[in-house]
């Protein structure tokens, strides 16, 4: 008896139509796949389609004496463009062999050889082009496809397209893409609409018409001028079968020159834009290509076979992103049965979803990441029969598949030999676009050019101007030069490296900011180098990854340095984790340190300790030149001065859908609160990340800082700023706008800003009390009291602060990040946040205190926009490719976020029936109150998705109160998970919850494994590397 294919519920006439997404088909069986696993069945309009993922059922399939390639229907409209050339043609069509027969040839070893010449012809146009604007945005996938064009065009037809030497692209890439995008609309449409499509219709014949017409001229004219080239266009006029004699007919090659113009370009140009992508995000890996192509003082022909890492890293790239991402078969027989059981016939097509099949968890470890090194040692060689086909699969496999990679070799080693590459954003996070290949969407990034006696660290730096006060001492002949570079995910070491920049000039420096990531292999060594950054849990931020990569491999560095780092104390296994590693390595590469390494608390004088930090550093600077500053203390300038901070940094924009109470505030703890947001078009998400936001500021504190000024809601203020600012500059702008969008008002004030507020006092015994909480004081009456600059105003009224000097106090509003709450397999196009709302007394006595994005998301109504954005989370806090694996999850009150996410997608997948491990949630609320998602939880639980085990702490528990106690009650249990390979996740409160799992495992490790603390904790560390993950908040 045969095994039931999985299938999604039908509706009548259209199937399964409405699973799939016209704009992203790829993506909706992606997603299908997560829910019904390796084989299931789409009905669409009558006809069945077998979408296959697993090595062992494809190995089955590639089997060419009983399956044959079989096209699709977006295969069948492209003939209207491609005919029977090699790509479209059906496999017992006479031009099919003929071709294959005449052209196979020019794609053997030495063919492609010869071809080296016009490859680098390309491919130093576009090195080039890049010097010419380097440090400018870049868009990855325009330029990569400049060169594969120009490259198959001249090495095929030696017919030159110029790409490099126009600013727009060729018209022949519009039809192209025009052709493919409409050959898929039309593939979905019925017959009659394609009719009734007039306009589309006439557009889409127009572009098929140049095309051929362009390809009819190149023919014509080599006839009309013949030569000796052995390229494919003399091989196809001049070619003949051996055993027929026969020649391929005018049209057939028209029809195989627009094959090889589209899929000998569009893909490898998708290939190379993924591996840019893949080795931005994978410092470490980039910076082991560079090494490699450095190896060669010039890359030849020769060279291109040793560059065994290169190759490595395409093959890489290709597993993850196959550009050509399916290929459709059909049974030669009438029907069959599959591995597993699965029946299938030959009235329904098979279509293989290579980016599945290549992250088989049966075959390839680790799948999700990008790990070049599998590929490496007999990786390659040894892996099982067809689980890697980027190329197709036998006899109609890719015959440019050779081609195709010397070319890309040949561009990665000449790019990365020549330039230093980062990301336009560092936080981009990447986005499929799909016509019938895949590209990266929106994927921008800069280069600077290498190896030069002077290398300036960024094209686009930014320079500190003079501040107008004492002009004649500060000419900028007389300024020292120093460098500036931030790492910043949130803003705040980007925000620290502007202010340093703006006060440098009063204290004799011309500086430059830039990234951390620009400054690779160009660090100067004729000024001081001052750098700020922080640990994003415990991995550097995403503009310095690539300069902490650049530090392991050991450059000398003559240097003079200075490094702050930034951190939170909570994170206490990862704290200042990257700033002390950057700081020891420019040491130990022969670096002089300039003062000792700033450390800043988030949780503490956060912007105080930088403060005291940088007055340091720059009197220590000051006396090394012998330079005085001019303006001694005096802090409060009218003019703003502060940092360059792009509060543009989220774009996107999302539309909220729903957001209702889940829980009312009380006693026992704040409002909850589960809002739904429409990601901004093109964002996906995996389960487990993040939701960037950037709020504004409650209308109640910016109502506090009118009154305070005596300003009027629609008072107008101009700002003039002599340096870069992160306000809006030289027009009137609404006091209103900057005071809700631009700036913290609920920040902490810092130890300094009190000390500078006191000077500023009328009244003495106010001067005295503020001096007092400058001091010893300031811990526990300010930062544990939260008390911000605007609430010491309003405590002590004699303080004569004007508001331009306040607006410069205060930092620039910064982005948050919440968990989602939700599995895009409940919807790829929206996300959920579960929140907290901070709404209460305020610690200190004085008023309420507000929580800024949380206030600014409970006040959103469904329809409101919000600046927002995906960002991934931790590699390693994701739910596991196989679904058999039991996981566990610890959280507290909100820290179920993520986890309703991962037990959704879980439960989804149970429903279509795939194999499910064990999935257990340990959550610790106060009360039944806010016992969050119970009915949801109930129900998946009656399904067998989950179990919950929960614990009350203000309700009696025999002893028991939290989490950890209900965790170490269970611990046999829990040792059992751990046995049969669960992976752990905790989620909430860094002090409270995860600290107490922490105890609780290094206690349980210690009973089961019989060792004292040490040695469990040893134990516990590495368990933390690969089963054990983490997201805390504060």
């Amino acid at each position: 008896m045969s095994t039931p294919i999985p299938q999604p519920p039908g509706t009548f006439f259209i199937g399964n139509l409405n699973e799939i997404d016209s704009t992203y088909t790829l993506g909706s069986l992606q997603r299908l796949h997560k829910l019904y696993g390796d084989i299931y069945r789409l009905t669409i309009l009558g006809k069945n389609l077998v979408i296959v993922s697993s090595q062992e059922i494809i190995n089955f399939l590639c089997d060419e004496s009983k399956f044959d390639k079989d096209l699709g229907k977006p295969l069948i409209e492209l003939r209207a463009l491609t005919g029977d050339g090699l790509f479209t043609a059906h496999t017992s069509e006479p031009n099919w062999k003929l071709a294959h027969k005449i052209l196979l040839p020019a794609f053997g070893p030495n063919a492609i050889r010869g071809m080296f010449p016009e490859m680098m012809d390309i491919a130093t146009q576009l090195i080039l082009r890049w010097e010419r604007y380097a440090g400018e945005e870049i868009d990855v996938c325009d330029n990569f496809t400049r060169l594969t064009l120009d490259t198959i065009a001249l090495c095929s037809f030696d017919y030159r397209f110029n790409s490099f030497y126009q600013n727009k692209m060729h018209h022949f890439v519009d039809a192209m893409v025009n052709i493919l995008s409409e050959s898929g609309n039309r593939a979905r449409r019925l017959p009659l609409q394609n009719t009734l499509m007039r306009g589309t219709a006439k557009q889409y014949n127009d572009d098929i018409a140049y095309i051929h017409k362009l390809c009819d001229e190149i023919v014509q004219q080599r006839r009309e001028h013949p030569n000796d080239i052995n390229d494919l266009l003399n091989r196809m006029i001049k070619g003949k079968d051996p055993d027929t004699g026969y020649h391929l007919s005018d049209e057939n090659i028209r029809y195989q020159m627009v094959t090889f113009l589209i899929a000998g370009h569009e893909t490898t140009s998708g290939l190379l834009s993924f591996t840019f992508y893949y080795l931005l995000k994978n410092p470490h890996v980039l910076q082991k290509v560079q090494a490699e192509a450095d190896q060669y003082d010039e890359i030849t022909i020769d060279t291109l076979p040793k560059l065994k890492y290169i190759d490595a890293v395409l093959k890489e790239t290709l597993r993850l992103q196959p550009t050509a991402p399916a290929f459709g078969l059909r049974l030669k027989e009438d029907k069959t049965v599959l591995p597993g059981g699965y029946e299938v016939t030959n009235n329904e097509r098979l279509l293989v979803l290579l980016p599945q099949l290549h992250r088989d968890p049966k075959v390839w470890d680790r799948p999700e990441e990008f790990l070049p090194e599998r590929m490496l040692d007999g990786g390659f060689e040894n892996l099982p029969p067809n689980a890697w086909k980027p190329f197709g699969n036998g006899q109609r496999g890719c015959i440019g598949r050779s081609f195709a990679m010397q070319e890309s070799v040949l561009a990665v080693a000449l790019i990365l030999k020549h330039f230093n590459i980062e990301f336009v954003d560092p936080s981009y996070d990447l986005r499929v676009k799909q016509t019938l290949t895949i590209k990266p969407e929106g994927l921008k990034m800069r280069v600077r050019p290498r190896h030069r006696a002077k290398t300036a660290l960024n094209m686009n730096i930014k320079q500190s101007e003079k501040i107008p006060i004492d002009t004649q001492l500060l000419e900028t002949n007389n300024l020292k030069p120093m460098s500036i570079l931030f790492g910043s995910n949130s803003g705040s070491c980007e925000s620290f490296a502007g202010i340093l920049a703006s006060e440098a000039p009063i204290n004799g420096f011309n500086a430059t900011i830039a990234t951390l990531d620009s400054a690779i292999g160009s660090l100067p060594c004729d000024r001081p180098i001052i750098i700020v950054t922080a640990s994003y849990e415990g991995k550097p931020c995403d503009n310095a990854k690539q300069f902490v990569a650049y530090l392991e491999s050991k450059p000398e560095l003559k240097i003079n340095y200075a490094v702050f780092g930034a951190g939170h104390h909570d994170w206490v296994t990862t704290y200042q984790k990257i700033p002390t590693y950057i700081d020891d390595m420019i040491e130990k590469a022969g670096g002089t340190r300039i003062i000792k390494r700033g450390v800043g608390d988030a949780a503490g004088d956060f912007f105080g300790e930088f403060e005291a930090w940088k007055e340091n550093l720059f009197q220590v600077l000051r006396k090394t030149l012998g330079f005085q500053n001019v303006i001694s203390q005096e802090k409060l300038s009218i003019e703003i001065v502060n940092s360059t901070r792009n509060l543009g940094q989220i774009t996107d924009v999302g539309i909220v859908k729903d957001n209702k109470l889940l829980v009312e505030a009380s006693e026992l703890g704040p409002a909850k609160r589960h809002i739904e947001i429409e990601l901004p078009k093109g964002q996906t998400y995996r389960t487990g990340d993040y939701l960037a936001i950037l709020p504004t500021n409650p209308a109640e504190v910016v109502q506090r800082v009118f009154k305070r000024f005596d300003l009027s809601a629609d008072t107008q203020i101009k700002i003039l700023s002599t340096t870069e600012t992160f306000l809006p500059t030289g027009y009137p702008v609404s006091a209103s706008e900057i005071l809700t969008g631009y700036v913290e008002l609920t920040q902490p004030i810092s130890r300094k800003q009190v000390e500078t507020l006191a000077t500023l006092c009328n009244d003495e015994k106010e001067k005295t009390q503020l001096e007092s909480l400058g001091g010893d004081a300031y811990q526990a009456e300010i930062l544990n009291k939260r008390l911000s600059t605007l609430d010491i105003l309003e405590l002590y009224p004699s303080c004569d602060l004007s508001f331009p000097q306040y607006l410069r106090m205060l930092p620039s509003l910064r982005v948050r990040q919440y968990s989602i709450s939700s599995s895009p397999l409940w919807n790829s196009e929206a996300v959920t946040l579960t929140i907290d709302i901070l709404d209460a007394p305020a610690i200190s006595g004085h008023g309420r205190y507000y929580g800024v994005a949380s206030n600014y998301l409970a006040s959103l109504k469904t329809g409101d926009r919000l600046s927002c954005s995906v960002r991934a989370s931790n590699v390693n806090f994701h739910l596991p490719v196989d679904t058999t694996v039991p996981i566990v999850m610890f959280a507290a009150g909100t820290g179920i976020s993520p986890f309703r996410g991962f037990i959704q997608e879980r439960a989804a997948q149970m429903v279509c029936g795939r194999e499910v491990g064990p999935t257990i949630l340990y959550f610790g609320c106060r009360s039944q109150k806010d016992f969050l998602y119970s009915d949801e939880l109930e129900k998946w639980s009656k399904i067998g998705a989950i179990q919950v085990k929960s614990i009350f702490s203000r309700e009696s528990n025999d002893g028991k109160k939290y989490v950890q106690d209900l965790v170490w009650e269970d611990r046999t249990f829990i040792t059992k998970l751990y046995s049969e390979g669960a992976r752990f996740y905790t989620c909430g409160s860094a002090t409270k919850l995860s600290g107490g799992m922490k105890t609780c495992f290094i206690k349980i490790i210690e009973e089961y494994k019989q060792c004292d603390e040490t040695k469990a904790a040893e134990i516990f560390e590495k368990i933390c590397t690969s089963r054990y993950s983490v997201d805390v908040f504060t």
